[in-house]
């Protein structure tokens, strides 16, 4: 194929830092997101937090879900009053994108730099998420950590210290949501990026 085309582009760091150096390679242009089509539920309720793990059986290793399913046990066991935890195993996707509504925190994978689909798009909807937020993206899009999603890492204790500081400090919800709105809105929207398409084809 490489030998057909002209060129290549990266949708997000996990594709762009392997092609660094390739002669075809034309850069990163981020994954679209409709954000006219997801709209940013505003938070108006933090007495008790809500967090949502999605699971695709299929893909429970490869997406680091022990780890996730391990520091949701270490703070249930914690803070039951607190938190209310939602999981849903291997729902069809269009029932997924909504299962996730009224939760403050999604849980999507660990074994990224970057977001994907479903993370992006729990973003545009003004979650916070745990995903791919490694420093390269932070380096790439001149952000600081925890400010915009939360990266989450193969360690069950520092998954579930991340989700404490969040259970202890609300506000940050409250930032991170706004923030992770924002983010999407400036580095996603599918009619900037598709003019970015534009222009790297001309």
């Amino acid at each position: 194929m490489y030998s057909k085309i002209k060129g290549v582009i990266a949708s997000d760091l996990d594709y762009h830092l392997p092609l660094i150096g390739h002669p075809k390679y034309l850069g990163l242009i981020p994954n679209p997101i409709n954000t006219a089509e997801i709209g940013f539920l505003k938070i108006s309720e933090l007495e008790k937090i809500v967090i949502f793990h999605g699971i695709n059986r299929t893909n429970y290793i490869k997406k680091g879900n022990r780890f996730f399913d391990a520091a949701l046990e270490i703070i249930r066991s914690k803070y039951a009053e607190k938190v209310e935890i939602v999981i849903a195993e291997d729902m069809p996707y269009s029932d997924y994108i909504h299962a996730y509504d009224k939760a403050h925190i999604v849980l999507d994978q660990v074994y990224a730099y970057d977001q994907g689909y479903n993370a992006l798009e729990a973003m545009a909807k003004g979650k916070v998420v745990f995903t791919g937020a490694e420093t390269e993206w932070l380096e790439h899009y001149d952000l600081t950590e925890d400010t915009v999603a939360i990266n989450a890492i193969p360690d069950a204790e520092a998954i579930a210290s991340k989700l404490e500081w969040l259970l202890l400090h609300p506000e940050q919800i409250l930032r991170i949501s706004q923030n992770a709105r924002a983010f999407i809105e400036k580095e996603h929207d599918h009619l900037k990026v598709a003019n970015q398409y534009l222009d790297t084809w001309k």
